[in-house]
C-alpha cells in the first residue's frame, strides 16, 4: 500500500486539490458503468461512491479505471462500509451532474483515478471510529419535515399527467418486499441481437395519508440485497430524490429508485415522525399486498353467506365497469356456470410454496426462500418445515353473458373441493390428473365467489371460489330463467 497524506474532512475540500485523501462512509453505491474505450482499445468503467463523514456533509466520488479495477470495487465496496479514499483530485460540481448521481451537500466532489488514486477498507483495528461513522447510516441526508404525504404524491400526478416524471422526499414504511423478479431487456450490439437479464424488487410502501400502498421499483443491485432484509412494518425508509412517474401498466403513480435517489434506513432523530408512522405501520394488515397471499384465503367469508346470484356480466361490471361502486373494495357473488377450463393436466403449474417464517411466494425455479433472515432462522431450528403447499389453479366459469376468466380455485377449498390435498397432487399420475379433470371439465355449477376489485398495486380483479357444487342442467335453467 502507498505511504498515505494525512487525511483530511470533506469540508477542507477544496477545488485546487490534486491529492486528497479522507475516511468515510459509503451511504451509495451505483452499478459499474462498462464502456469501450477506443483510445486504449480497452474496456474501461467508472463507479460512483456517495459518502459522508459528519451529518452535514455528503459528496460523491467517482472511480475510473480499467474494468478489472472497476469490478474489484464493485464487489469489494458495499453500503455501510467505512473506506479510506487516497490520492483523490477535487472537483467543482457541474449542475448537470445532480440529475445523474445523488446531490451533495458540498459544492466539491471526488475523482479518483487508477494509478494516481485509490479506495480501501477502512483498517477494522480503528473500531471506534468506523462505529462513529456507520451511525451516519441512519442520520437523514434532509430535514423529515420537508417530506411530502404520499397522498399528495398521488393526487398531483394522474391519468392525465402521465409525461411528468418528478423527484420528491418521502418518510414512508415498508408494508411488503415482493420476491426478486429477472426482466429480459433487448441489446442492440454490432447489428447482433442479445438480451440482458435485470433483476428488479417491487417494494410496497405506505404512510398514515396513503395505506393503501405505493410501489416502489428498486434495480441496483446493492440496494436489492440491502431491500431484502427490510421487515414489513418495522422498517422506516427516509427516502431523498426518489422518482415518481405514471405507470402505464399499473394504471397509477409509482416510484422508483433513480440515480440520484438516496435512502436512509430507520433514521434516528429528535421527534415523532418515525414512531408515529411506526405504530400505523403495525395496524395495517401485511395480506393486503403480498402477492403469496393475495387471495387473503384464511379470511373467507362463509359460504352461507354468498346469497346475491350475478352472470358473469354483472360480476365484470361491479368490479370495474359502469357498476362499480368505489366504498367497496370487494363483493360476493354466486354465479351458476358451466367450468370451460380447468387444466389440472396441463404445463402450468397448479401448487405454489410459501415460506413458513416470512410468510412470502417462494418462485418456481428456488428451493427455499431466498431471504438470509429465513435461511438462519432455518439453520436454528432444524425441525422446522422451510415451506407449505397450496393449490392455485385457474378455473373458468361460463354463462349465457360470458367467461370469467381470472377465477382461482386455491387453498382449503381447493382441498375440500378436489378431495386431497396439495402435497397429494403433485404425487399424481398424468393419467389420474386427467381424470380428475374430467370430473369438473365441462359440467355445470352453483358457485359461491369472493371478487375483489383491481387496485393501483394488482390491476387485475381478483376472483377466489368459496364453494361450488355441481347441479343438474334442468336446475341451472331454472336459475337463469328465474334471474
Amino acid at each position: 500500500m502507498a505511504k498515505r497524506d494525512k487525511f483530511q474532512r470533506l469540508a477542507e475540500m477544496q477545488p485546487t486539490m490534486t491529492y486528497f485523501s479522507t475516511i468515510a462512509l459509503i451511504v451509495s453505491k451505483s452499478s459499474p458503468n462498462i464502456f469501450f474505450d477506443k483510445m486504449s482499445g480497452t474496456e474501461r468503467g467508472v463507479i460512483n461512491l456517495t459518502i459522508r463523514d459528519s451529518p452535514n456533509h455528503l459528496t460523491n466520488c467517482k472511480c475510473w479505471g480499467q474494468r478489472a479495477c472497476v469490478d474489484e470495487y464493485s464487489s469489494m465496496l458495499q453500503i455501510g462500509h467505512v473506506v479510506d479514499i487516497v490520492g483523490a483530485k477535487v472537483m467543482c460540481i457541474p449542475a448537470v451532474d445532480q440529475r445523474y448521481q445523488p446531490q451533495a451537500t458540498l459544492s466539491c466532489a471526488l475523482v479518483v483515478n487508477e494509478g494516481s488514486g485509490y479506495v480501501v477498507r477502512h483498517d477494522q483495528d480503528d473500531s471506534g471510529n468506523i462505529l462513529i461513522l456507520q451511525q451516519l447510516l441512519q442520520c437523514p441526508i434532509k430535514p423529515l419535515g420537508a417530506t411530502l404525504k404520499l397522498k399528495d404524491v398521488c393526487s398531483r400526478l394522474g391519468s392525465s399527467d402521465k409525461i411528468i416524471t418528478s423527484h420528491v422526499n418521502l418518510l414512508v414504511a415498508v408494508a411488503c418486499v415482493r420476491p426478486v423478479r429477472q426482466i429480459k431487456r433487448k441489446l442492440q450490439v454490432a447489428h447482433n441481437k442479445s438480451q440482458e437479464l435485470l433483476n428488479c424488487l417491487e417494494v410496497i410502501v405506505i404512510d398514515v395519508s396513503y395505506p393503501d400502498g405505493m410501489l416502489l421499483s428498486i434495480w441496483q443491485s446493492d440496494w436489492i440485497r440491502r431491500a431484502q432484509q427490510w421487515q414489513p412494518r418495522r422498517t422506516i425508509l427516509h427516502l431523498v430524490d426518489v422518482r415518481v412517474s405514471y405507470s402505464d401498466f399499473h394504471c397509477c403513480p409509482v416510484l422508483s429508485h433513480s440515480n440520484c435517489t438516496l435512502i436512509c434506513e430507520n433514521p434516528m432523530v429528535v421527534g415523532e415522525d418515525c414512531s408515529l408512522l411506526l405504530s400505523f405501520a403495525t395496524t395495517v394488515e401485511l395480506k393486503t399486498f403480498d402477492t403469496c397471499a393475495q387471495m387473503e384465503l384464511d379470511n373467507l367469508p362463509a359460504a352461507a353467506s354468498i346469497q346475491n346470484q350475478m352472470t358473469v356480466r354483472q360480476i365484470y361490471s361491479r368490479a370495474e365497469g359502469e357498476l362499480q361502486n368505489v366504498s367497496t373494495n370487494q363483493f360476493t357473488a354466486v354465479l351458476y356456470g358451466m367450468i370451460t377450463k380447468f387444466d389440472l393436466d396441463g404445463l402450468s403449474s397448479h401448487i405454489n410454496r410459501k415460506c413458513t417464517a416470512c410468510q412470502r411466494l417462494i418462485l418456481h425455479n428456488l428451493k427455499d426462500c431466498a431471504s438470509e433472515t429465513c435461511q438462519m432462522d432455518f439453520l436454528l431450528n432444524n425441525d422446522r418445515p422451510k415451506y407449505t403447499s397450496y393449490f392455485n389453479i385457474n378455473i373458468q366459469f361460463s354463462d349465457q353473458t360470458g367467461t370469467l376468466v381470472e377465477t382461482r380455485l386455491a387453498g382449503n377449498p381447493a382441498e375440500r373441493i378436489l378431495g386431497l390435498r396439495a402435497d397429494d397432487f403433485e404425487q399424481l399420475a398424468e393419467r389420474d390428473k386427467s381424470e380428475l379433470k374430467w370430473r369438473f371439465l365441462l359440467k355445470y355449477f352453483e358457485v359461491r365467489l369472493l371478487v375483489k376489485k383491481p387496485t393501483g398495486m394488482r390491476k387485475n380483479i381478483m376472483v377466489v371460489v368459496v364453494d361450488m357444487k355441481s347441479i343438474r342442467l334442468e336446475k341451472l335453467v331454472e336459475k337463469i330463467t328465474v334471474f
